[in-house]
């Protein structure tokens, strides 16, 4: 069965990038998935004054409604044009979301495909979230650069939880498709599960993977950052991880390795909660 991608384009209140277009035409074309393209039209919910005012709110709606319309035409005109060129069929559905639910329905419309793929900007960090915790599909996102190609390695984030073992579930096209995987594992703060970590290696070369598990100590330093780091040496391709694996208001409150690879990523990384 064709795998099927979803990218999300959003115009408010930026616009998505050149890169996320790229980006997401790459991987579809690599791994052989059908690709479609989600493009929002925002709404604005008008709010009465019961006072005269010297701003035109209506006006800063209306600005900000067309604004949203010109980006979703520029966008749609850039991912048809790029896909002709690659020769690559893409199928665009535009979207109306009013402000500030635009993350819920990305969220909801991701629940169709089997993978979104969203970038990681500053503006887009409530939206990933919202796919991450509400969408139930598993999401790949990108830095804002170019550097979606053929997926060779996949490293995956192992820490034994449910969560991570939910994204090595979710991963399952990508690793189909792969020729080596490492497991990697940060033993600062959690005990790791050895003779589980091993059962998934061995469960990995059954399926015809090369497999290698590497085991890091960070000690206090950033987790996510050396898991990273540990991908990147390994030379893989896409980075494999569990999306919070507490509850939001948690994540929220104290953090996590989640939120840091969402502060900074310098890699594609697959995940899902």
């Amino acid at each position: 069965m064709k795998a099927q991608f979803h990218l999300p384009l959003i115009t408010y209140p930026d616009a998505s990038s050149d890169w996320i277009i790229e980006n997401a035409l790459e991987l579809s074309r690599h791994q052989g998935a059908a690709l479609s393209a989600s493009v929002l039209q925002v709404r604005i919910p008008r709010i009465s004054h019961p006072f005269p005012t010297i701003v035109d709110v209506e006006k800063m709606v209306h600005d900000a409604e067309q604004l949203s319309r010109q980006r979703a035409t520029a966008l749609t005109e850039k991912l048809r044009t790029q896909a002709n060129t690659a020769q690559q069929d893409v199928t665009v559905v535009p979207f109306e979301a009013k402000q500030p639910f635009v993350g819920e329905r990305v969220a909801q419309l991701s629940r169709a495909y089997d993978f979104s793929i969203l970038e990681l900007v500053p503006t887009a960090r409530s939206l990933i979230e919202s796919v991450l915790f509400d969408g139930g599909r598993p999401a790949v996102i990108f830095p804002a650069a170019s550097c979606s190609g053929r997926i060779e390695t996949i490293a995956i984030a192992w820490d034994g939880s449910a969560t991570a073992a939910r994204a090595v579930t979710g991963a399952r096209y990508f690793l189909e498709k792969c020729s080596s995987v490492v497991l990697v594992s940060v033993t600062d703060d959690k005990l790791i599960d050895e003779d589980i970590r091993d059962r998934l290696a061995e469960t990995l070369s059954r399926s015809g993977l090369r497999v290698e598990v590497v085991t890091l100590h960070v000690n206090g330093d950033s987790a996510a950052a050396a898991i990273q780091s540990a991908a990147t040496e390994k030379h893989a391709d896409l980075l494999v991880a569990g999306a919070f694996g507490h509850s939001r208001l948690r994540e929220f409150i104290l953090g996590g390795v989640t939120r840091s690879f969402l502060t900074d990523l310098s890699m594609p990384i697959l995940m899902s909660h």
